[in-house]
């Protein structure tokens, strides 16, 4: 039923582009969204930025799952949305520490943070800033315990929230700031814990959805049904909040 973003042949179903931090909860909204209505989509999943970009250049994709407001502000401006979409999701950041990390695993959130400052050998992944909403919130976490350039050549930087959690289970940094929807990821738990941020140390994150200019009927389907009672409840199985 899912795969990635090539043009596709008419029974396949239509292309979603999702934010990759969104990505693993569109797969089982997929899954209950095919089961009760017979419609197959596919997902093409990514940074938020990168994704935008993809548009812009006639991706095929029909309805968009943005990890925050402003992309798809920017998209409806241009002319490429039907209208200005609606949220979906309320993000949640969270603070992740592998196994082999070399920070003081029990101190609270504040101290940890500051430590990366302050231990010049520490290192940190999270997603692009330029690209990635929540890689945006979690340089605005990290700035408010320093100066960003403190931490220069010390910061592993994912095209996207899936590739910072890459970092972080390949041993090579000692902390990661992801997205909650993927920190409880078994593979994830297994290798590491995590500790939930204050969501007044970032910008809200507003995920909002939109319906591009050539959506089908499937596509406004699926865009209906991710406001239903049963879409709703796995998005909040997986952390987020709702609006």
């Amino acid at each position: 039923m899912l795969c990635g973003g090539s043009p596709r042949a008419a029974d396949e179903g239509p292309v979603i582009a999702v934010a990759a931090n969104f990505a693993p909860v569109l797969e089982e909204i997929a899954t209950a969204f095919t089961a009760s209505s017979g419609n197959r989509i596919r997902i093409s999943a990514g940074a938020t930025g990168a994704l935008v970009r993809q548009i812009e250049q006639g991706a095929p994709f029909e309805l968009f799952l943005s990890a925050d407001d402003e992309h798809v502000a920017y998209l409806h401006q241009k002319g490429f949305t039907r209208d200005s979409g609606r949220i979906y999701a309320l993000g949640v950041l969270v603070l992740y520490l592998p196994h082999t990390t070399r920070l003081d695993v029990q101190a609270d959130n504040a101290d940890i943070l500051k430590q990366l400052f302050h231990r010049q050998h520490l290192r940190i992944t999270l997603a692009n800033p330029e690209l990635a909403p929540y890689g945006l919130a979690a340089k605005q976490v990290l700035q408010r315990f320093g100066q960003w350039h403190m931490l220069q050549g010390r910061v592993v930087l994912g095209e996207n929230v899936g590739q910072a959690a890459q970092f972080a289970l390949s041993g090579s940094v000692d902390a990661a700031l992801l997205p909650y929807s993927l920190a409880i990821d078994p593979v994830l738990l297994e290798s590491g814990q995590f500790q939930i941020l204050d969501m007044d140390w970032y910008a809200p994150i507003r995920q909002r959805m939109v319906l591009l200019k050539n959506a089908g009927r499937t596509a406004t389907a699926l865009y209906d049904f991710i406001s239903s009672e049963t879409a709703q409840q796995i998005i909040r199985n997986y952390g987020y909040a709702l609006p």
